[in-house]
């Protein structure tokens, strides 16, 4: 095995061809994931800067453990022992993070991924990625960019890989409200705010910011006019009088 490389994007390369040369189901996801499929990142400003690596993989899968320590990484030994069920945690010796995700990200709100795995090669599937960044109750910067970029260079679609999957978008928001709720507000946020305001000199980066507005534009009229369900219905009726999200803690 070659030694860890400094660049955060090519690392993640490295490890999910080790990983898929020993047949261990691992993705990426995060804004590394976002890089690797959605190259329109590179237009848009300011420029992202990668440093830690974010992974999914399924649950009863060991031999990441085992992949990752023989590629130079320390495992996280306590948080490992009491969150492994859902989150493993590793290092290199320049202090980069690993992240695992085991199945589900918990984070304002709950992502299970586990069986969807095998939709892409090498990452989440664009619309759990696109989930997994709209679902922060305050968006940041590097988010809104990297939701920016996946609007732009994948199709809405209705299902698949290839694009983002609008049936799985109504299966997540449209039987929970607060999911609903959050991931409204952010597309609004993006059209009215992160995207709308932007000043871009690079052509390219101009239209990258005018696809992604369309189809955000696009995705949140679905999210108006999709059906509910009585799930959803009777979470509505509470609406913001009570917390919709969670806060999720930082993990060194």
């Amino acid at each position: 095995m070659t030694a860890v490389l400094a660049d955060p994007v090519a690392e993640t390369r490295r490890i999910l061809q080790a990983a898929d040369e020993r047949a261990v189901p691992l993705r990426a996801m995060g804004g590394i994931a976002v890089a690797l499929i959605a190259p329109s990142i590179g237009h848009l400003e300011p420029r992202r800067v990668y440093h830690d690596i974010d992974l999914a993989a399924p649950s009863g899968a060991p031999a990441v453990s085992h992949v990752l320590a023989d590629l130079g990484y320390e495992p996280a030994r306590r948080f490992n022992t009491l969150n492994g069920s859902e989150r493993l945690l590793f290092h290199d010796g320049e202090g980069r993070r690993i992240d695992v995700f085991i199945d589900t990200l918990r984070m304002c709100h709950t992502l299970r991924f586990g069986e969807r795995l095998g939709l892409h090669p090498m990452t989440l599937s664009p619309a759990d990625l696109l989930l997994s960044k709209l679902q922060f109750v305050e968006l940041t910067s590097r988010d809104a960019l990297d939701a920016a970029a996946l609007l732009a260079d994948h199709q809405l679609t209705e299902s698949g890989a290839a694009g983002i999957g609008l049936e799985r978008v109504r299966q997540i928001c449209c039987d929970d409200w607060g999911w609903w709720r959050t991931v409204d507000g952010n597309l609004g946020s993006l059209a009215e705010g992160w995207l709308a305001g932007r000043s871009v000199a690079d052509p390219d980066g101009r239209q990258v910011l005018g696809t992604a507005l369309a189809r955000a534009a696009e995705l949140r009229d679905g999210l108006g006019s999709w059906p509910k369900s009585a799930r959803w219905k009777m979470r509505s009726v509470i609406g913001e009088r009570m917390r919709w999200y969670d806060l999720p803690e930082e993990v060194r």
